[in-house]
């Protein structure tokens, strides 16, 4: 029996990465610590309670766990004026950057990013039929920001998607590249969002400071975080914008909900 497969899918190895029975998963960047018996507790805890209302629909908005996130950011990024509205969240901060390529990518439309960088970012683009193009990094692995801007200009795409510090280099981007950035953007007909994916934003030097300190300048800048890194809590992600939407919010709660 032939099933209608999209055509341009038909044929294509799905991304994974080996789920070996070791200590420290390297190739999925795993924390090999598990969480504290006291958070599991409390975690267990916090679930036998919410089981007492599974009949009803949670919050839709989910705005204690927006307004938690908001509280971290502010402890440690030094951001303390986000708003619940401003933070939405999903299942990793991979489903946070699907949300972004379903909302902006599309057909005849082109993210652009750095590589190497992130092996996920082109399967954001496939699935979603947005075309990912890329620029390549210097030797040293950092960016070259004038290619970079000048790239933003020749392809007019609608996402620019950084990590910060990259993966797999480890390498972060200065915020004055970040303005840089966001500068040649602004500049693009029709619109572009620039994305700084902070995955890995727990382990920068000290004295770095997040993208989200620029937020409230720049409302065409998005910053992604995840828990499943730092907290060892694979599996929950959220993005910081200055313009979250309400159709935005309501498309990522029921996922957010169930972390």
């Amino acid at each position: 029996m032939t099933l209608p497969i999209r055509p341009e899918l038909a044929g294509l190895e799905p991304y994974g990465a080996p789920q070996l029975d070791v200590t420290a998963r390297l190739n999925v960047n795993e924390n090999p610590y598990a969480p504290p018996d006291a958070v599991v507790d409390a975690i267990a805890a916090a679930v036998r309670k919410a089981a007492e209302g599974l009949n009803r629909y949670p919050d839709r908005d989910f705005l204690l766990l927006r307004g938690d996130l908001a509280a971290y950011l502010a402890a440690e990024s030094h951001v303390d004026f986000l708003e619940p509205r401003n933070i939405w969240a999903a299942n990793g901060s991979n489903e946070v950057m699907l949300h972004l390529h379903q909302a902006f990518g599309g057909p005849g439309r082109k993210v652009l990013s750095f590589a190497p960088t992130y092996s996920m970012y082109p399967e954001y683009a496939r699935d979603t039929l947005t075309d990912f193009v890329t620029l390549p990094r210097r030797a040293d692995f950092t960016l070259d920001i004038d290619a970079a801007t000048a790239a933003i200009r020749d392809v007019a795409p609608v996402m620019v998607i950084v990590a910060s510090p990259n993966n797999p280099t480890g390498t972060a981007l200065p915020l004055v590249h970040v303005e840089a950035l966001l500068a040649a953007a602004a500049d693009v007909p029709g619109g572009c969002l620039v994305v700084i994916d902070e995955a890995y934003a727990e382990f920068r030097r000290r004295g770095v400071p997040s993208a989200a300190s620029l937020i409230p300048a720049h409302p065409h800048l998005a910053v992604s975080r995840t828990m499943s890194k730092a907290f060892a809590l694979a599996g929950a992600g959220w993005a910081t914008s200055p313009r979250t939407r309400r159709s935005s919010m309501r498309c990522a709660s029921c996922a957010c909900r169930t972390t």
